[in-house]
């Protein structure tokens, strides 16, 4: 395994309490036993292991995502010695990027100096205008968090920090109004976050006015033909992107190896934190930084089938036209207590529909002479049904299928 993107919690603990968190009410009780907050000695050893694994699998450049409960918690000064400790990675000529995703409402101008002294990316969560944020994102008091995260966004244009943001789907809100509410902020980008849910908790997802995939088409469309686009949509994007043949790295799409570890405050090695929603201490394996190297990632199995998740597929997706833009979708997405994680991804049919639906308006705003060049063709949703009708009928049960259906409770 190549790991180069670590996904960093600086910090256990957050100070809003949204209702949708896999790190606080999702049933995973471990951040109780977390230090509040990373100390510098294991910073201080992680570099030094992450040092190793970089030369020995010869990488060039490494990713830290910056990260919590809410990474702003922390105090300036350890933040600031946080950030240091990779000095020594940078000394061996290998680039080191930050990004760091908070709540915004604790930014000031002094956090934003920081930021670009240290040339960190920064993320920022919300979820639409103020209705829509404040039905999820509360406070530890139940008030909604739009006004002071709005505050945040402003601190950070008044200093010239690009800012992306990451928000969260709601199928109840009007995808226009949901589009345009984010071309009056001034951003770089928004990536729309599927609500994350796996076969056993669903059921709070479906059966409302719009299915996930009719509100997510009905915003491409928009931001497709907008003629004054401002923003990127991440999501769209690489969707594009794989339907135009670039493998795309991003663990919710595509069949590229999730090169991505979660270090915990107290020096725990994980996979994708999301996995939480999963179960109490899900993703616990025992492999620290203090007792372990990365590359002794590998004796967890759940690390393995995350980091192959795109490969590591159910015979439904195996059977898929789209398979190689899909990927299965979110390793997450896939749970049930009772088939471990060999289920297609709660949101199958719906990633179905906005995928196809993507391709054939990319195709329709082609030259004819450049689809002609690409080898890329039409495909509606229905035909894509009946492909994986006729094709699961042949396809033998995979190998890995025991190691998919090892985390089955039943």
């Amino acid at each position: 395994m190549k790991i180069d993107k670590i996904v960093v919690k600086i910090a256990s603990r957050c100070n809003i309490n949204c209702s949708y968190c896999y790190m606080y009410n999702l049933g995973d009780l471990s951040y109780k036993i977390q230090p509040k907050f990373i100390e510098d000695r294991t910073t201080e050893e992680f570099v030094k292991k992450l040092l190793l694994h970089l030369q020995k699998k010869k990488l060039q450049t490494v990713h830290i995502i910056i990260h919590g409960g809410e990474p702003l918690l922390i105090k300036k000064n350890d933040f600031v010695n946080f950030i240091n400790r990779f000095n020594l990675i940078k000394e061996k000529g290998i680039e080191v990027i930050f990004s760091l995703q908070t709540n915004g409402i604790l930014i000031d101008n002094e956090w934003c100096q920081l930021f670009k002294k240290n040339n960190i990316n920064i993320g920022v969560s919300l979820d639409g205008s103020k209705q829509d944020n404040d039905t999820f994102r509360i406070d530890k008091k139940g008030d909604g968090t739009y006004h002071n995260v709005i505050k945040g966004l402003n601190v950070l244009n008044n200093n010239n920090i690009k800012i992306g943001i990451l928000s969260v789907m709601n199928t109840k809100t009007d995808p226009v109004k949901y589009y345009d509410h984010f071309k009056s902020l001034n951003l770089k980008s928004v990536d729309i976050l599927l609500l994350d849910a796996n076969h056993d908790t669903k059921q709070n997802i479906f059966g409302q006015d719009l299915s996930p995939s009719e509100w997510y088409i009905k915003i491409f469309d928009k931001w497709f033909h907008d003629s004054e686009l401002t923003y990127n949509v991440r999501f769209f994007e690489m969707i594009i992107k794989e339907i135009l043949g670039q493998k795309q790295g991003l663990d919710s799409l595509g069949i590229n190896e999730n090169n991505i570890l979660v270090l915990e405050t107290n020096g725990d090695l994980e996979a994708v934190d999301v996995l939480k929603l999963c179960g109490d201490s899900f993703t616990k394996n025992g492999i620290n930084i203090y007792t372990h190297e990365i590359e002794e990632i590998k004796k967890s199995e759940l690390i393995e089938i995350y980091y192959n998740s795109g490969k590591y597929l159910p015979k439904k997706c195996l059977a898929c036209p789209i398979q190689d833009i899909c990927g299965g979708g979110y390793l997450p997405h896939r749970y049930s207590s009772e088939n471990g994680f060999n289920n297609p991804s709660i949101y199958c049919n719906d990633l179905l529909k906005i995928i196809t639906h993507i391709q054939n308006t990319v195709i329709e705003s082609m030259p004819p002479e450049l689809v002609s060049q690409t080898g890329i063709s039409k495909l509606t949703y229905e035909d894509a049904l009946k492909i994986i009708e006729r094709n699961i009928l042949t396809i033998p049960k995979p190998e890995y299928t025991l190691k998919l259906e090892s985390f089955k409770k039943n």
